[in-house]
């Protein structure tokens, strides 16, 4: 594959870090906090990945019990904020390295948890992308995938930012369903799935946010799955192979003959 394709991520990552720095990114990293520190507490183990364009969430996996935090950055993810002026976010308590979601260097059954967010939009090949993070997950191993719904109203803003220059800008959404499909083919238990982001994708004001406002409470309080975003937490499962202890039966057994020797004595 070409080196134009292997970083073809990189602006659609940096456009993306970009819209969560505004209010509707801020309002979407505070509702996704509860749910990942939620997750985050079920953590244990050695080894955590942190995959993801944003730092504003980190705090929520220091308090788990897993002892060493890892994060992935996208290849060319420092050097475009060093030519863009942006301070760097990275974390002294985590180490980083650079690498492809779908082209781990590491070995299988090396980490304990991992954590997507919003990675798998901006991947060029999102399942196996999905396959490599099943390939390094131990048996027993957490996964909490982030993403965004095409199937709401912040699907209908990536189809417009496909037409102009947008944070949503070459991300290709991938729904729910399909996520499950594919863990259950690896081999995944996965929770119900959690739908938020019930709020409109631009900042509106005035009547339409008053009026939007109380469809928005309605749809949030019965978890319709027509969020703009959504939670997924699965489990590897540990395949344990047992050994079988029953009794097999031979047909047609027969005792063998044994030949005692006879014992002779003298009075």
């Amino acid at each position: 594959m070409s080196s134009s394709l292997a970083t073809s991520a990189t602006p659609s990552l940096h456009r993306l870090s970009e819209w969560f720095d505004s209010a509707a990114g801020t309002t979407l990293l505070e509702e996704q906090s509860a749910l990942v520190r939620h997750s985050a507490r079920r953590f244990h183990g050695d080894t955590l990945l942190w995959v993801g364009c944003q730092s504003q969430l980190l705090d929520t996996v220091r308090g788990c019990m897993i002892r060493n935090h890892f994060r992935l950055c996208e290849p060319g993810w420092s050097a475009m904020h060093e030519e863009s002026g942006i301070e760097s976010d990275t974390d002294p308590e985590m180490t980083g390295f650079q690498a492809e979601l779908r082209a781990l260097p590491l070995p299988n059954n090396s980490l304990d948890a991992i954590v997507v967010h919003h990675a798998l939009e901006a991947s060029i090949d999102p399942r196996g992308a999905l396959r490599e993070c099943s390939r390094v997950l131990t048996g027993g191993g957490r996964l909490v995938i982030c993403a965004f719904n095409p199937f709401s109203l912040w699907g209908l803003r990536a189809l417009y930012a496909r037409t102009t220059d947008d944070g949503f800008s070459n991300l290709r959404f991938v729904s729910a369903l399909r996520l499950l499909d594919w863990l259950a083919v690896l081999g995944f238990e996965v929770e119900p799935v959690k739908y938020l982001a019930y709020n409109l994708p631009l900042n509106k004001s005035g009547s339409q946010a008053a009026l939007w406002r109380g469809t928005r409470n309605l749809l949030a309080r019965y978890r319709v799955p027509v969020g703009g975003a959504y939670v997924i937490t699965a489990v590897k499962k540990a395949f344990i192979m047992r050994p079988d202890n029953r009794v097999s039966r031979v047909r047609n057994a027969k005792l063998a003959p044994v030949a005692y020797p006879k014992l002779s004595h003298r009075r």
